[in-house]
């Protein structure tokens, strides 16, 4: 009888022993994947390890509710409501997508915090929050800030960036910086622009979405709302349902499945 545990239990110690060391490996595999999405750069040849559909999407309109945002020829709280709106009927056509937004209503208004943690809550696969640009100057374009360097996500969210800036300068617009790619930090409360090409790691956080983001994400500056010419093509009510449009094939992209050709389909 003695034997049979002793066996038993010697058993039990080997089986325990491979179960830690499959974890242990297990971990090591997930912290490297990490760390070369922290610090790796998109190639040519890359694509996100996305699995299968559906994937969940988080519309984040920018501003809203008591905080219009910037005010020009058009308000920015509206333009970023009617595009996220526009958008999420094309994510809700596709059966591919999940659409989620960051609040119960765009008349809410809710901090970057508390957007980001309802984002967090309903663990998508990707963030785009949407917001309008403004200027005292002549300035126009389209300009994005995915996740910055050192951070989870930050190449598969450079790969979204690079989706969106392609397909923006496809509909029409110029793109600001380096191919529209850029990214802030904030020091000392002040916002501080770095360009696409300054891969160094920085202490200082960039926005609060894509900071707390738990999923690839970018900020979109679809267009100067102070510049007539981009509030025609993107801003107004025609150019928000062209953002959109733009919005969701740089999604498909992402994710690698072929867009609606209409809402009826």
């Amino acid at each position: 009888m003695r034997w049979q545990l002793a066996a038993a239990a010697l058993v039990l110690v080997l089986f325990l022993g491979k179960a830690c060391q499959a974890g242990l490996e297990w971990m090591n595999a997930q912290n490297a994947i990490r760390e070369a999405s922290a610090t790796e750069e998109p190639g040519e040849d890359f694509r996100p390890d996305v699995g299968e559909p559906p994937y969940t999407v988080a519309v984040d309109a920018g501003h809203g509710g008591d905080d219009p945002g910037a005010t020009g020829l058009i308000v920015e709280r509206d333009m970023t409501a009617a595009t996220a709106e526009a958008l999420m009927a094309w994510l809700q056509a596709d059966a591919n997508y999940i659409p989620v937004t960051t609040r119960d209503s765009y008349d809410v208004t809710a901090t970057p915090m508390e957007r980001a943690e309802c984002s967090n809550r309903q663990h998508p696969d990707l963030l785009l929050s949407i917001h309008g640009n403004s200027a005292a100057t002549e300035a126009s374009g389209f300009e994005c800030y995915p996740i910055t360097p050192g951070r989870t996500w930050h190449r598969e969210s450079v790969y979204f960036a690079r989706q969106l800036a392609a397909g923006m300068e496809n509909a029409g617009s110029s793109l600001r910086g380096q191919r529209g790619i850029r990214y802030i930090y904030y020091e000392n409360g002040a916002k501080v622009l770095a360009e696409a090409n300054d891969l160094r790691v920085r202490e200082e956080e960039t926005f609060t979405l894509l900071e707390e983001s738990n999923c690839p994400a970018v900020l979109a500056e679809q267009c100067f709302i102070t510049s007539a010419e981009d509030v025609d093509l993107f801003g107004d009510e025609d150019g928000c349902q062209r953002t959109a449009r733009v919005y969701y094939e740089a999604i498909c992209a992402y994710f690698g499945t072929q867009p609606l050709t209409s809402l009826g389909e």
